[in-house]
Protein backbone atom coordinates (compact mmCIF):
# COMPACT_ATOMS: atom_id res chain seq x y z
CA UNK A 1 0.00 0.00 0.00
CA UNK A 2 1.13 3.55 -0.65
CA UNK A 3 1.40 6.38 1.79
CA UNK A 4 -0.03 9.81 1.09
CA UNK A 5 1.49 13.29 1.20
CA UNK A 6 -0.96 16.06 2.14
CA UNK A 7 -1.40 18.43 0.46
CA UNK A 8 0.03 16.70 -2.59
CA UNK A 9 2.52 18.81 -4.63
CA UNK A 10 2.76 18.90 -8.41
CA UNK A 11 5.75 21.12 -9.23
CA UNK A 12 9.35 19.91 -8.79
CA UNK A 13 10.06 22.35 -5.93
CA UNK A 14 6.84 21.37 -4.17
CA UNK A 15 7.67 17.68 -4.55
CA UNK A 16 11.12 18.14 -3.02
CA UNK A 17 9.78 20.28 -0.16
CA UNK A 18 6.89 17.98 0.73
CA UNK A 19 8.90 14.78 0.51
CA UNK A 20 11.74 16.28 2.56
CA UNK A 21 9.24 17.11 5.33
CA UNK A 22 7.78 13.60 5.09
CA UNK A 23 11.19 11.90 5.35
CA UNK A 24 12.20 14.19 8.24
CA UNK A 25 9.12 13.11 10.17
CA UNK A 26 9.59 9.41 9.36
CA UNK A 27 13.39 9.03 9.50
CA UNK A 28 14.86 12.18 11.02
CA UNK A 29 18.24 13.08 9.50
CA UNK A 30 18.99 9.52 8.34
CA UNK A 31 17.70 10.12 4.79
CA UNK A 32 17.95 12.93 2.26
CA UNK A 33 16.68 13.64 -1.24
CA UNK A 34 18.82 14.55 -4.22
CA UNK A 35 16.69 14.96 -7.35
CA UNK A 36 13.15 14.67 -8.69
CA UNK A 37 12.06 13.83 -12.23
CA UNK A 38 8.59 13.73 -13.75
CA UNK A 39 7.51 10.35 -15.11
CA UNK A 40 4.66 9.45 -17.49
CA UNK A 41 2.44 6.43 -17.07
CA UNK A 42 -0.47 5.19 -19.13
CA UNK A 43 -2.70 5.92 -16.12
CA UNK A 44 -1.33 9.39 -15.40
CA UNK A 45 1.73 11.32 -14.26
CA UNK A 46 3.96 11.02 -11.23
CA UNK A 47 7.33 11.89 -9.76
CA UNK A 48 10.40 9.75 -9.08
CA UNK A 49 12.62 11.15 -6.31
CA UNK A 50 16.15 9.91 -5.60
CA UNK A 51 16.68 8.99 -1.91
CA UNK A 52 20.10 8.65 -0.26
CA UNK A 53 21.72 8.11 3.13
CA UNK A 54 24.17 11.03 3.56
CA UNK A 55 27.60 9.79 4.67
CA UNK A 56 31.01 11.37 5.16
CA UNK A 57 32.50 9.28 2.35
CA UNK A 58 29.64 10.10 -0.01
CA UNK A 59 25.96 9.40 -0.50
CA UNK A 60 24.65 5.83 -0.18
CA UNK A 61 21.96 5.53 -2.83
CA UNK A 62 18.73 3.77 -1.87
CA UNK A 63 16.93 4.21 -5.18
CA UNK A 64 13.85 6.26 -6.04
CA UNK A 65 10.49 6.79 -4.38
CA UNK A 66 7.65 7.11 -6.85
CA UNK A 67 4.68 9.37 -6.10
CA UNK A 68 1.35 9.36 -7.93
CA UNK A 69 0.48 12.88 -9.06
CA UNK A 70 -3.30 12.63 -8.54
CA UNK A 71 -3.56 10.63 -5.30
CA UNK A 72 -0.34 11.73 -3.62
CA UNK A 73 0.41 8.10 -2.71
CA UNK A 74 4.04 7.06 -2.28
CA UNK A 75 4.39 3.76 -4.07
CA UNK A 76 6.35 1.17 -2.06
CA UNK A 77 7.43 3.36 0.90
CA UNK A 78 10.91 2.75 2.29
CA UNK A 79 11.33 0.08 4.98
CA UNK A 80 14.08 -0.15 7.57
CA UNK A 81 15.39 -3.39 6.03
CA UNK A 82 15.94 -1.64 2.68
CA UNK A 83 18.04 1.06 4.34
CA UNK A 84 20.05 -1.38 6.46
CA UNK A 85 20.78 -3.64 3.47
CA UNK A 86 22.01 -0.65 1.40
CA UNK A 87 24.36 0.48 4.19
CA UNK A 88 25.71 -3.08 4.63
CA UNK A 89 26.41 -3.34 0.90
CA UNK A 90 28.26 -0.02 0.98
CA UNK A 91 30.39 -1.12 3.95
CA UNK A 92 31.19 -4.47 2.31
CA UNK A 93 32.22 -2.85 -0.97
CA UNK A 94 34.47 -0.38 0.88
CA UNK A 95 36.50 -3.30 2.33
CA UNK A 96 37.39 -4.62 -1.13
CA UNK A 97 40.71 -3.41 -2.54
CA UNK A 98 40.23 -1.76 -5.94
CA UNK A 99 42.02 -3.55 -8.79
CA UNK A 100 45.33 -2.06 -9.94
CA UNK A 101 45.02 -0.01 -13.11
CA UNK A 102 46.39 -1.86 -16.13
CA UNK A 103 47.77 -0.26 -19.29
CA UNK A 104 45.77 -1.95 -22.10
CA UNK A 105 48.76 -1.60 -24.43
CA UNK A 106 51.28 -3.11 -21.97
CA UNK A 107 54.74 -3.07 -23.51
CA UNK A 108 53.51 -2.22 -27.00
CA UNK A 109 55.86 0.30 -28.60
CA UNK A 110 54.82 3.84 -29.55
CA UNK A 111 55.20 2.93 -33.22
CA UNK A 112 52.61 0.13 -32.93
CA UNK A 113 50.28 2.40 -30.94
CA UNK A 114 50.47 4.88 -33.79
CA UNK A 115 49.35 2.20 -36.24
CA UNK A 116 46.28 1.55 -34.09
CA UNK A 117 45.15 5.21 -34.19
CA UNK A 118 42.47 6.09 -36.76
CA UNK A 119 43.38 8.58 -39.45
CA UNK A 120 40.50 11.07 -39.38
CA UNK A 121 41.64 13.43 -42.12
CA UNK A 122 38.97 14.28 -44.68
CA UNK A 123 41.20 13.22 -47.59
CA UNK A 124 41.95 9.77 -46.19
CA UNK A 125 38.61 9.10 -44.43
CA UNK A 126 35.63 10.52 -46.35
CA UNK A 127 33.18 9.22 -43.72
CA UNK A 128 34.74 11.17 -40.86
CA UNK A 129 32.72 13.67 -38.90
CA UNK A 130 33.46 17.32 -38.20
CA UNK A 131 33.88 18.26 -34.56
CA UNK A 132 32.46 21.48 -33.20
CA UNK A 133 29.19 23.17 -32.36
CA UNK A 134 26.09 22.70 -34.54
CA UNK A 135 26.66 26.23 -35.87
CA UNK A 136 30.20 25.31 -36.96
CA UNK A 137 29.03 22.09 -38.58
CA UNK A 138 26.23 24.00 -40.31
CA UNK A 139 28.70 26.56 -41.68
CA UNK A 140 31.04 23.82 -42.91
CA UNK A 141 28.17 21.98 -44.63
CA UNK A 142 26.95 25.19 -46.24
CA UNK A 143 30.44 25.90 -47.57
CA UNK A 144 30.71 22.40 -49.04
CA UNK A 145 27.27 22.65 -50.60
CA UNK A 146 28.09 25.98 -52.22
CA UNK A 147 31.32 24.54 -53.66
CA UNK A 148 29.11 22.16 -55.61
CA UNK A 149 31.73 19.68 -56.86
CA UNK A 150 31.26 15.96 -56.29
CA UNK A 151 33.96 15.66 -53.62
CA UNK A 152 32.50 18.55 -51.60
CA UNK A 153 28.98 17.17 -51.86
CA UNK A 154 30.14 13.76 -50.66
CA UNK A 155 31.84 15.39 -47.65
CA UNK A 156 28.65 17.37 -46.94
CA UNK A 157 26.70 14.12 -47.09
CA UNK A 158 28.83 12.63 -44.29
CA UNK A 159 28.53 15.54 -41.87
CA UNK A 160 24.86 16.56 -42.28
CA UNK A 161 23.50 13.68 -40.13
CA UNK A 162 25.33 15.24 -37.16
CA UNK A 163 22.70 18.01 -37.18
CA UNK A 164 19.71 15.63 -36.95
CA UNK A 165 20.01 15.52 -33.16
CA UNK A 166 18.41 18.97 -32.87
CA UNK A 167 14.62 18.37 -32.99
CA UNK A 168 13.78 21.96 -33.87
CA UNK A 169 15.98 21.86 -37.00
CA UNK A 170 15.56 18.24 -38.08
CA UNK A 171 13.09 19.01 -40.87
CA UNK A 172 15.33 21.69 -42.42
CA UNK A 173 18.38 19.42 -42.17
CA UNK A 174 16.51 16.64 -43.97
CA UNK A 175 15.67 19.10 -46.76
CA UNK A 176 19.37 19.89 -47.07
CA UNK A 177 20.19 16.19 -47.20
CA UNK A 178 17.61 15.75 -49.97
CA UNK A 179 19.14 18.59 -51.99
CA UNK A 180 22.62 17.05 -51.62
CA UNK A 181 21.41 13.62 -52.79
CA UNK A 182 19.63 15.18 -55.73
CA UNK A 183 22.85 16.93 -56.80
CA UNK A 184 24.61 13.56 -56.47
CA UNK A 185 21.86 12.09 -58.72
CA UNK A 186 20.55 9.84 -55.95
CA UNK A 187 16.90 10.78 -56.53
CA UNK A 188 15.20 7.89 -54.63
CA UNK A 189 17.30 8.67 -51.55
CA UNK A 190 16.51 12.38 -51.95
CA UNK A 191 12.78 11.63 -52.07
CA UNK A 192 13.13 9.51 -48.92
CA UNK A 193 14.70 12.44 -47.08
CA UNK A 194 11.96 14.77 -48.37
CA UNK A 195 9.27 12.43 -47.06
CA UNK A 196 10.98 12.30 -43.65
CA UNK A 197 11.17 16.11 -43.64
CA UNK A 198 7.49 16.36 -44.60
CA UNK A 199 6.55 14.13 -41.64
CA UNK A 200 8.56 16.38 -39.31
CA UNK A 201 6.78 19.49 -40.62
CA UNK A 202 3.38 17.77 -40.48
CA UNK A 203 3.98 16.77 -36.83
CA UNK A 204 4.41 20.48 -36.05
CA UNK A 205 1.75 21.62 -38.51
CA UNK A 206 4.37 23.87 -40.10
CA UNK A 207 2.30 24.30 -43.25
CA UNK A 208 4.67 26.80 -44.90
CA UNK A 209 7.71 24.50 -44.61
CA UNK A 210 5.58 21.49 -45.56
CA UNK A 211 4.43 23.20 -48.76
CA UNK A 212 8.05 24.07 -49.65
CA UNK A 213 9.03 20.43 -49.19
CA UNK A 214 6.07 19.51 -51.38
CA UNK A 215 7.22 21.91 -54.12
CA UNK A 216 10.70 20.31 -54.18
CA UNK A 217 9.15 16.84 -54.26
CA UNK A 218 6.80 17.82 -57.11
CA UNK A 219 9.79 19.00 -59.14
CA UNK A 220 11.60 15.67 -58.56
CA UNK A 221 8.64 13.30 -59.01
CA UNK A 222 6.47 14.95 -61.59
CA UNK A 223 2.79 15.75 -61.01
CA UNK A 224 1.30 12.29 -61.58
CA UNK A 225 3.53 10.50 -59.07
CA UNK A 226 3.53 13.39 -56.60
CA UNK A 227 -0.28 13.48 -56.31
CA UNK A 228 -0.20 9.84 -55.15
CA UNK A 229 2.68 10.36 -52.73
CA UNK A 230 2.76 10.49 -48.92
CA UNK A 231 4.08 14.07 -49.11
CA UNK A 232 1.06 15.23 -51.13
CA UNK A 233 -1.26 13.46 -48.65
CA UNK A 234 0.43 15.20 -45.69
CA UNK A 235 0.09 18.62 -47.35
CA UNK A 236 -3.63 18.12 -48.03
CA UNK A 237 -4.31 16.70 -44.56
CA UNK A 238 -2.52 19.59 -42.87
CA UNK A 239 -4.43 22.18 -44.94
CA UNK A 240 -7.78 20.56 -44.11
CA UNK A 241 -7.12 20.32 -40.38
CA UNK A 242 -6.05 23.95 -40.15
CA UNK A 243 -9.47 25.25 -41.25
CA UNK A 244 -11.05 27.25 -38.38
CA UNK A 245 -14.01 25.68 -36.57
CA UNK A 246 -17.25 27.62 -37.03
CA UNK A 247 -19.00 26.16 -33.97
CA UNK A 248 -17.48 24.96 -30.70
CA UNK A 249 -19.93 22.05 -30.63
CA UNK A 250 -18.19 20.55 -33.64
CA UNK A 251 -15.81 19.14 -31.04
CA UNK A 252 -16.78 15.42 -30.73
CA UNK A 253 -16.83 15.54 -26.92
CA UNK A 254 -19.88 17.85 -27.05
CA UNK A 255 -21.96 15.80 -29.49
CA UNK A 256 -23.85 14.46 -26.45
CA UNK A 257 -24.92 17.95 -25.24
CA UNK A 258 -28.61 18.79 -25.60
CA UNK A 259 -29.83 21.96 -27.31
CA UNK A 260 -30.57 23.65 -23.97
CA UNK A 261 -27.14 22.69 -22.63
CA UNK A 262 -25.46 24.08 -25.74
CA UNK A 263 -27.31 27.36 -25.30
CA UNK A 264 -26.25 27.51 -21.64
CA UNK A 265 -22.61 26.79 -22.45
CA UNK A 266 -22.63 29.27 -25.32
CA UNK A 267 -23.87 32.01 -22.99
CA UNK A 268 -21.09 31.24 -20.51
CA UNK A 269 -18.14 30.98 -22.87
CA UNK A 270 -15.48 33.52 -23.78
CA UNK A 271 -13.16 33.67 -26.78
CA UNK A 272 -9.49 34.25 -26.00
CA UNK A 273 -6.99 35.47 -28.57
CA UNK A 274 -3.36 34.38 -28.28
CA UNK A 275 -0.23 35.65 -29.96
CA UNK A 276 2.58 33.35 -31.05
CA UNK A 277 4.36 32.06 -27.94
CA UNK A 278 1.58 32.97 -25.48
CA UNK A 279 1.13 30.32 -22.78
CA UNK A 280 -2.43 29.17 -22.13
CA UNK A 281 -1.55 26.99 -19.12
CA UNK A 282 1.71 25.75 -17.61
CA UNK A 283 2.30 22.17 -16.51
CA UNK A 284 1.78 21.73 -12.77
CA UNK A 285 -0.14 25.00 -12.34
CA UNK A 286 -3.86 25.15 -11.33
CA UNK A 287 -6.23 24.01 -14.08
CA UNK A 288 -9.67 25.62 -13.87
CA UNK A 289 -10.70 25.99 -17.53
CA UNK A 290 -11.58 23.78 -20.49
CA UNK A 291 -10.53 25.03 -23.93
CA UNK A 292 -11.54 24.27 -27.51
CA UNK A 293 -9.26 25.46 -30.29
CA UNK A 294 -11.27 27.72 -32.62
CA UNK A 295 -8.48 28.69 -35.03
CA UNK A 296 -4.71 28.54 -35.15
CA UNK A 297 -2.57 25.98 -33.37
CA UNK A 298 -1.79 25.04 -29.76
CA UNK A 299 1.45 23.21 -28.96
CA UNK A 300 1.47 20.64 -26.14
CA UNK A 301 4.75 20.66 -24.20
CA UNK A 302 5.79 18.05 -21.64
CA UNK A 303 8.47 18.53 -19.03
CA UNK A 304 11.58 16.42 -19.72
CA UNK A 305 13.18 14.38 -16.90
CA UNK A 306 16.40 16.36 -17.24
CA UNK A 307 14.57 19.70 -17.12
CA UNK A 308 13.06 21.97 -19.75
CA UNK A 309 10.22 20.82 -21.96
CA UNK A 310 9.65 19.60 -25.49
CA UNK A 311 6.85 19.82 -28.02
CA UNK A 312 5.05 16.47 -28.32
CA UNK A 313 2.10 17.42 -30.52
CA UNK A 314 0.17 20.31 -32.03
CA UNK A 315 -3.60 20.65 -31.55
CA UNK A 316 -5.58 22.00 -34.47
CA UNK A 317 -9.07 23.59 -34.57
CA UNK A 318 -11.75 21.50 -32.86
CA UNK A 319 -9.37 19.98 -30.29
CA UNK A 320 -10.52 19.97 -26.63
CA UNK A 321 -7.95 20.62 -23.88
CA UNK A 322 -7.97 21.03 -20.10
CA UNK A 323 -10.44 18.28 -19.22
CA UNK A 324 -8.58 17.64 -15.94
CA UNK A 325 -10.17 20.81 -14.54
CA UNK A 326 -13.61 19.17 -14.49
CA UNK A 327 -12.63 15.53 -13.84
CA UNK A 328 -10.15 15.83 -10.95
CA UNK A 329 -11.46 16.68 -7.49
CA UNK A 330 -9.75 19.09 -5.13
CA UNK A 331 -7.04 21.21 -6.73
CA UNK A 332 -6.66 20.02 -10.35
CA UNK A 333 -3.39 20.86 -12.08
CA UNK A 334 -2.42 21.04 -15.74
CA UNK A 335 -0.73 17.86 -16.99
CA UNK A 336 1.05 19.72 -19.83
CA UNK A 337 1.97 23.23 -20.90
CA UNK A 338 -0.12 24.70 -23.73
CA UNK A 339 1.45 27.34 -25.96
CA UNK A 340 0.25 29.13 -29.10
CA UNK A 341 2.33 28.12 -32.13
CA UNK A 342 0.70 30.80 -34.33
CA UNK A 343 -2.00 33.45 -33.83
CA UNK A 344 -4.77 31.42 -32.18
CA UNK A 345 -8.30 31.73 -30.83
CA UNK A 346 -9.80 29.39 -28.24
CA UNK A 347 -13.20 29.05 -26.62
CA UNK A 348 -12.84 28.91 -22.82
CA UNK A 349 -15.32 27.30 -20.38
CA UNK A 350 -15.02 27.85 -16.64
CA UNK A 351 -14.77 24.44 -14.93
CA UNK A 352 -17.75 25.18 -12.63
CA UNK A 353 -19.96 25.93 -15.63
CA UNK A 354 -19.07 22.71 -17.40
CA UNK A 355 -19.44 20.64 -14.22
CA UNK A 356 -23.00 21.92 -13.90
CA UNK A 357 -23.81 20.53 -17.36
CA UNK A 358 -21.95 17.27 -16.65
CA UNK A 359 -24.06 16.70 -13.55
CA UNK A 360 -27.13 16.69 -15.83
CA UNK A 361 -25.58 14.73 -18.71
CA UNK A 362 -23.85 11.46 -17.82
CA UNK A 363 -23.03 10.76 -21.48
CA UNK A 364 -21.09 14.04 -21.69
CA UNK A 365 -19.17 13.13 -18.54
CA UNK A 366 -18.24 9.73 -20.00
CA UNK A 367 -17.01 11.37 -23.21
CA UNK A 368 -14.81 13.80 -21.28
CA UNK A 369 -13.49 10.98 -19.05
CA UNK A 370 -12.60 8.96 -22.16
CA UNK A 371 -10.84 12.02 -23.59
CA UNK A 372 -8.80 12.39 -20.40
CA UNK A 373 -7.73 8.74 -20.51
CA UNK A 374 -6.75 9.00 -24.19
CA UNK A 375 -4.77 12.20 -23.50
CA UNK A 376 -2.95 10.41 -20.66
CA UNK A 377 -2.03 7.53 -22.96
CA UNK A 378 -1.03 10.03 -25.66
CA UNK A 379 1.36 11.71 -23.21
CA UNK A 380 2.71 8.28 -22.27
CA UNK A 381 3.21 7.43 -25.96
CA UNK A 382 4.94 10.77 -26.55
CA UNK A 383 7.59 10.06 -23.88
CA UNK A 384 7.81 6.28 -24.45
CA UNK A 385 11.30 5.28 -25.57
CA UNK A 386 9.99 3.16 -28.46
CA UNK A 387 6.68 4.75 -29.50
CA UNK A 388 7.98 8.32 -29.58
CA UNK A 389 10.03 7.30 -32.65
CA UNK A 390 6.77 7.24 -34.61
CA UNK A 391 5.22 10.26 -36.33
CA UNK A 392 2.34 11.97 -34.56
CA UNK A 393 -0.02 10.75 -37.30
CA UNK A 394 0.97 7.12 -36.61
CA UNK A 395 0.63 7.63 -32.85
CA UNK A 396 -2.85 9.02 -33.49
CA UNK A 397 -3.71 5.93 -35.53
CA UNK A 398 -2.43 3.73 -32.70
CA UNK A 399 -4.58 5.65 -30.21
CA UNK A 400 -7.51 5.08 -32.57
CA UNK A 401 -6.96 1.32 -32.24
CA UNK A 402 -7.79 1.45 -28.51
CA UNK A 403 -11.20 -0.17 -28.21
CA UNK A 404 -11.81 0.74 -24.57
CA UNK A 405 -10.11 1.17 -21.21
CA UNK A 406 -11.52 -1.34 -18.73
CA UNK A 407 -11.11 -2.02 -15.00
CA UNK A 408 -11.54 -5.70 -14.11
CA UNK A 409 -13.30 -6.58 -10.86
CA UNK A 410 -12.11 -10.22 -10.92
CA UNK A 411 -9.22 -12.12 -12.52
CA UNK A 412 -10.13 -12.22 -16.23
CA UNK A 413 -8.66 -13.98 -19.25
CA UNK A 414 -7.85 -11.43 -21.96
CA UNK A 415 -5.76 -13.51 -24.36
CA UNK A 416 -6.15 -17.29 -24.52
CA UNK A 417 -3.40 -19.73 -25.52
CA UNK A 418 -3.91 -21.41 -28.90
CA UNK A 419 -6.56 -18.92 -30.01
CA UNK A 420 -6.10 -16.01 -32.41
CA UNK A 421 -6.29 -12.90 -30.19
CA UNK A 422 -9.05 -10.31 -30.52
CA UNK A 423 -7.04 -7.69 -28.64
CA UNK A 424 -3.61 -6.61 -27.51
CA UNK A 425 -3.19 -4.87 -24.15
CA UNK A 426 -1.53 -1.95 -22.42
CA UNK A 427 -1.54 -2.22 -18.62
CA UNK A 428 -2.57 1.14 -17.15
CA UNK A 429 -2.78 0.01 -13.50
CA UNK A 430 -2.33 -3.31 -11.76
CA UNK A 431 -0.93 -6.46 -13.37
CA UNK A 432 -1.36 -8.99 -16.16
CA UNK A 433 -0.20 -12.53 -15.37
CA UNK A 434 1.21 -14.65 -18.21
CA UNK A 435 0.73 -18.43 -18.02
CA UNK A 436 2.46 -20.99 -20.23
CA UNK A 437 -0.58 -22.62 -21.84
CA UNK A 438 -3.42 -23.34 -19.43
CA UNK A 439 -3.94 -21.44 -16.19
CA UNK A 440 -2.29 -23.76 -13.69
CA UNK A 441 0.12 -23.11 -10.85
CA UNK A 442 2.11 -19.91 -10.68
CA UNK A 443 2.35 -17.60 -13.71
CA UNK A 444 5.50 -17.69 -15.79
CA UNK A 445 5.62 -13.90 -15.83
CA UNK A 446 3.80 -10.95 -14.25
CA UNK A 447 3.72 -7.63 -16.10
CA UNK A 448 2.93 -4.35 -14.35
CA UNK A 449 1.86 -0.85 -15.35
CA UNK A 450 2.93 0.59 -18.72
CA UNK A 451 3.70 -2.83 -20.22
CA UNK A 452 2.29 -4.04 -23.55
CA UNK A 453 1.01 -7.57 -24.06
CA UNK A 454 0.34 -9.43 -27.31
CA UNK A 455 0.91 -6.61 -29.82
CA UNK A 456 2.91 -8.71 -32.29
CA UNK A 457 0.50 -11.65 -32.11
CA UNK A 458 -2.58 -9.45 -32.54
CA UNK A 459 -0.98 -7.51 -35.40
CA UNK A 460 -0.10 -10.67 -37.36
CA UNK A 461 -3.07 -12.85 -36.26
CA UNK A 462 -0.79 -15.37 -34.51
CA UNK A 463 -2.29 -17.73 -31.92
CA UNK A 464 -0.03 -17.35 -28.86
CA UNK A 465 1.32 -20.20 -26.72
CA UNK A 466 0.53 -18.27 -23.54
CA UNK A 467 -2.57 -17.07 -21.68
CA UNK A 468 -2.81 -13.50 -20.38
CA UNK A 469 -4.93 -12.86 -17.28
CA UNK A 470 -5.77 -9.39 -15.95
CA UNK A 471 -5.60 -9.40 -12.16
CA UNK A 472 -8.58 -8.18 -10.15
CA UNK A 473 -8.57 -4.39 -9.82
CA UNK A 474 -6.33 -3.87 -12.85
CA UNK A 475 -7.08 -1.24 -15.50
CA UNK A 476 -6.17 -2.24 -19.05
CA UNK A 477 -6.36 -0.45 -22.41
CA UNK A 478 -7.65 -3.01 -24.92
CA UNK A 479 -6.24 -2.54 -28.43
CA UNK A 480 -8.49 -3.90 -31.21
CA UNK A 481 -6.58 -6.58 -33.16
CA UNK A 482 -8.36 -5.90 -36.46
CA UNK A 483 -7.63 -2.17 -36.33
CA UNK A 484 -4.03 -2.92 -35.37
CA UNK A 485 -3.64 -5.21 -38.40
CA UNK A 486 -5.13 -2.53 -40.66
CA UNK A 487 -2.65 0.00 -39.27
CA UNK A 488 0.26 -2.40 -39.87
CA UNK A 489 -0.84 -3.17 -43.43
CA UNK A 490 -1.05 0.53 -44.29
CA UNK A 491 2.28 1.44 -42.63
CA UNK A 492 5.86 1.27 -43.93
CA UNK A 493 8.19 -1.43 -42.65
CA UNK A 494 9.93 0.75 -40.06
CA UNK A 495 6.58 1.49 -38.36
CA UNK A 496 5.70 -2.22 -38.20
CA UNK A 497 9.15 -2.92 -36.76
CA UNK A 498 8.56 -0.36 -33.98
CA UNK A 499 5.13 -1.83 -33.17
CA UNK A 500 6.57 -5.37 -33.05
CA UNK A 501 9.03 -4.27 -30.38
CA UNK A 502 6.24 -3.24 -28.00
CA UNK A 503 6.18 -5.72 -25.16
Amino acid sequence: MGRDLYPFPVTRDEVLEALASHLQAEWGKLLAIRAARRIRHAAGNGWAVEIVVPAREGDIKLGELEIDEETGAIEHPLELKTIVDAIRREVASADVEPPEAVDPFGDVTDEVKGLLDLDDSEEEAPHSTVEGTPQEIYARAQSLLQAGDIASLQKARTIMPRLLSEPEKRGAVLIWMAVIERKLEQVPLAIGYLEAAAREFADRFDLSALEKAGAIALDMMGEEIFLKSTISHLVQQCRERMHPVANMFESPQFFAATEDQRDFLGDNTEVRTLRVGDTLVKEGQPSRTVFIVKSGLIGVYLEKPEGGDRLVRCCYPGWLLGESSVLVDGDPRATASLRAERPTEVWAFDAKTLRQVMDENENLRHRLAATKQIHRIDNFFSMHETIRQLDVAVRDDLLGCIQRVQTFETDSVIIEAGKEPDVACLVAKGEIAIFAGAITGEPALVLGADRFVGVRDAMHAIAPATTAVARAGSTVALIHAGLLRTLAQASPEHVVAVLERLG
